[in-house]
C-alpha cells in the first residue's frame, strides 16, 4: 500500500559549500518533525517544484531540532534545493525517515566506519554520536573515500574528530599530484592498514556509499573475519 509522505516547512538557518560539488544546508525542524529524529543515519525527503528526493541527515539528533544536509549538486531536486536554501527561507521537509544505524551494536566494540562520496553525510552523524559517547566504544577508525584529495567534505572538522578519538583515514582513489597520503578505494586502504588494528572478532562496521562500494566493503571485511551481520547500513 502506498503511503503519502507528509511535509512541513523548515527554516533554513545557514548554507555553505563544503566542496564545489557538495553544499551543506542547516535547517530547523519544527517540533513535530524533530521528534522523529531518533538515530544517526536517518534521512528526510525534500519537496521543491522540481520534485521530491531523499537526503541523509548529516547530524546526530539534537534537542533544538537543528539538522544538516549535504546536498550533492547535479540532480533536479538537489539543484533546486540549493538555489532555494538561503538563510531566512523555508524548505518543505518530511519527518526523518528510516531505521538509521544500529548504534547499540557498537557498545564495547572496535568500530570501523566506511564512507564514499556523499555517503559521508550519515557517517558524520554517526561520528557525532560516537564522540558524545566515546567511552562506550573502543577503537574507532573512519575510512573516507573521494576521487580526489580536494573533494573531502567536513575538512575543518577532521582534526576535531581525531582529537576526540576517531582516527580519520582519507582515501582519494584517483591520481592527484598534490596528495601525499594513502591512495585507493576505502576497502583497499583499510586492508592495507590492517583495518586500523581492530581485531575482527571484536569489530563492528558501519558503511555508507554506492551499492558497489558497500558490497566490496562487505566482501573485504568477510575475508578478514568480520561477518555480514556485523556490517551495518542505515536503511
Amino acid at each position: 500500500m502506498h503511503v503519502e509522505t507528509s511535509f512541513a516547512p523548515a527554516d533554513v538557518l545557514a548554507a555553505h559549500d563544503e566542496t564545489p560539488a557538495l553544499r551543506a544546508v542547516a535547517l530547523r525542524l519544527p517540533p513535530a518533525l524533530a521528534a522523529a529524529h531518533r538515530l544517526p543515519g536517518q534521512a528526510v525527503k525534500l519537496r521543491t517544484p522540481a520534485g521530491e528526493s531523499f537526503f541523509a541527515l548529516s547530524t546526530a539528533p539534537r534537542d533544538d531540532g537543528r539538522v544538516e544536509l549535504l546536498v550533492k549538486r547535479g540532480g533536479r531536486v538537489a539543484d533546486d534545493a540549493v538555489a532555494r536554501a538561503v538563510p531566512g527561507a523555508r524548505l518543505e521537509v518530511s519527518p526523518p525517515l528510516g531505521k538509521g544505524f544500529a548504534v547499540e551494536e557498537a557498545r564495547g566494540k572496535d568500530v570501523l566506519l566506511f564512507a564514499a562520496g556523499s555517503g559521508i553525510a550519515p557517517i558524520r552523524a554517526l561520528v557525532q554520536h560516537l564522540l558524545a559517547r566515546r567511552g562506550e566504544v573502543n577503537r574507532v577508525t573512519l575510512f573516507y573515500g573521494q576521487r580526489h584529495g580536494s573533494e573531502f567534505a567536513y575538512a575543518a572538522e577532521h582534526l576535531g574528530w581525531e582529537r576526540g578519538g576517531v582516527r580519520v583515514v582519507l582515501c582519494p582513489s584517483r591520481e592527484d599530484d598534490a596528495w601525499r597520503g594513502v591512495r585507493g578505494r576505502v576497502q583497499e586502504v583499510a586492508r592495507s592498514l590492517a583495518f586500523g588494528g581492530s581485531a575482527p572478532g571484536e569489530t563492528v562496521a558501519f558503511v555508507s556509499g554506492m551499492t558497489s562500494m558497500v558490497e566490496d566493503v562487505r566482501a573485504t571485511l568477510a575475508r578478514a573475519g568480520v561477518p555480514p551481520d556485523r556490517v551495518h547500513l542505515n536503511f
